[in-house]
């Protein structure tokens, strides 16, 4: 039995520099579960392309909403080829109706809990349509596989997880309807074992909230300690309220972590679920963490219905008054599954559901206080301005206030910001695409593909629709009633 495992592109035909993507981990994960005796292959599609010369009985397809395009696509291919195809990730999890369009089978929610399952349903020629085991136990399923090489990046850093689920339930987030508001957690001992087997001593800790459980958090920094590591992760703000957690953080190896801060206006901040409320509760925080050692990395979203133009210069201020030298800046993206979702469509301010534009980038709603076109322009100058040459200048004397100072943090910095100019280069502010889609249906192929050249996949002119549109442009109806319940079982 042969089996693909694929994590699509987000822009076709584009590849990401190593050294700042996210280590992948979902396909290691699937590859743990998988039988020794299947001959399995992996592809991130942002390192390589897939070989359409080779035959696989099955495919597995790992799809976000933004790359949910480039997965119809590859799902449709694949089994027009002869394969069957498996979706699975939060696309499909939120809109399950949607994805079985284009799979054999989609599973719902996390699949450590019926992978195996999968693998012998399709191996008895009785795969099902869908598969769901809510919240399954993490302590019982084994280490990832990472014997695959796919995407080594700089210094070696190495994806891992200790826990899953946030306490909290933003609007605007989706990472609940996927893992719920309970936080699970792999036991210490084991994710000990899996640094330890994992060869390396440089981690990127994939957690929503890695400092979300206090109790389990600091017996974890504690175990950490002695392996001598490094890592960087996500965190609450809160931490800076915890000053024994905070000092294990920094001693167990972290270096940075990163924060949704969302806005710095004060109006959104008494909105949302954050336990500061206030800029400058938010300003002391930062310089707590900083002080401690840990380089304070902020998560900031343009476009919440209190925004104003004014936030955008706002948002400048803020960075350079709390000395941030790095950010990672954001427009509010209304994820199908989401409140703020079904806030939006219910006033009917989503301009688009072609999936590809939902990339944290591009406008995809009608702004309360200024034009779509004014949000997209501002969301472009701020991080142009950001990440100019002579911004990072000023940044270097912030980056030397976190010590201690060494060539890996040296490194991430120039990354972050170097990154952070290129994402301005590929903000779109025409928004041409709201009148006229032509412009973005030509791109939705990809001609570096050789399955589409001279194939007969799909004809020519079909070339430029590689997944079946949506009645009225809109989500598959029979998915509207179930995008943000509990149980999303059809």
């Amino acid at each position: 039995m042969k089996l693909l495992l694929v994590s699509p592109s987000r822009k076709f035909g584009k590849k990401v520099v190593k050294a700042i993507k996210i280590p992948q981990l979902s396909l290691h994960i699937l590859a743990s579960l998988t039988p020794r005796d299947v001959d399995i292959t992996v592809v991130d599609e942002e390192i390589r392309e897939i070989d359409f010369s080779l035959d696989f009985d099955l495919v597995g397809i790992s799809c976000m909403t933004a790359t949910a395009n480039r997965s119809y696509q590859l799902s449709d291919m694949f089994r027009q080829r002869g394969s069957r195809v498996v979706l699975g990730g939060i696309h499909p999890t939120i809109l399950p109706q949607e994805a079985i369009q284009h799979a054999d089978a989609v599973v719902i929610g996390e699949a450590e809990g019926c992978w195996a399952d999968v693998i012998d349903d399709f191996r008895k020629r009785r795969l099902q349509k869908f598969y769901h085991v809510p919240e399954p136990d993490l302590s019982r399923f084994p280490f990832p596989r990472r014997d695959f090489h796919i995407d080594k990046a700089l210094f070696n850093c190495v994806g891992l997880v200790t826990t899953r689920g946030c306490p909290y339930a933003c609007e605007f987030c989706s990472v609940t309807d996927f893992y719920g508001r309970k936080i699970r957690h792999r036991s210490v001992s084991r994710v000990v074992e899996d640094i330890k087997q994992s060869g390396s001593k440089t981690f990127l800790i994939l957690d929503d909230n890695v400092t979300g459980h206090p109790k389990y958090s600091k017996e974890l920094f504690e175990a950490l300690i002695p392996l001598g590591i490094g890592w960087v992760g996500q965190s609450s703000i809160s931490l800076a309220k915890d000053k024994e957690m905070l000092k294990l953080c920094r001693l167990s190896g972290c270096a940075a972590l990163f924060f949704g801060l969302e806005s710095v206006s004060p109006s959104s901040l008494v909105g949302m679920e954050k336990t500061l409320k206030s800029v400058e509760e938010t300003e002391e925080a930062i310089k707590i963490i900083q002080d401690n050692g840990i380089a304070f990395h902020p998560s900031i979203i343009l476009g919440f219905d209190t925004d104003t133009k004014a936030i955008f210069d706002d948002t400048l201020e803020f960075l350079a008054k709390a000395k941030l030298p790095t950010m990672a800046l954001h427009v509010l993206t209304p994820y199908p599954g989401t409140r703020i979702y079904h806030r939006f469509k219910d006033q009917g301010r989503i301009i688009s559901h072609d999936w590809s534009h939902y990339d944290h980038h591009t406008v995809v709603f009608q702004p309360k206080n200024m034009t779509p076109q004014e949000l997209a322009e501002g969301h472009h100058y701020v991080q142009s301005e950001f990440c100019s040459f002579s911004s990072i200048v000023r940044h270097i004397p912030f980056l030397l206030r976190v010590s201690p100072i060494n060539l890996r943090r040296i490194m991430l910095f120039l990354l972050l910001n170097i990154t952070g100019k290129s994402v301005a280069k590929c903000i779109d502010i025409s928004l041409d695409w709201a009148d006229n889609n032509k412009k973005w249906d030509s791109q939705k192929s990809r001609p570096d593909d050789k399955v589409l050249r001279g194939s007969n996949v799909f004809s020519s002119d079909q070339a430029h629709l590689p997944f079946q549109s949506l009645k009225d442009g809109l989500p598959y109806k029979k998915d509207e009633s179930d995008l943000n319940e509990e149980n999303k079982i059809p």
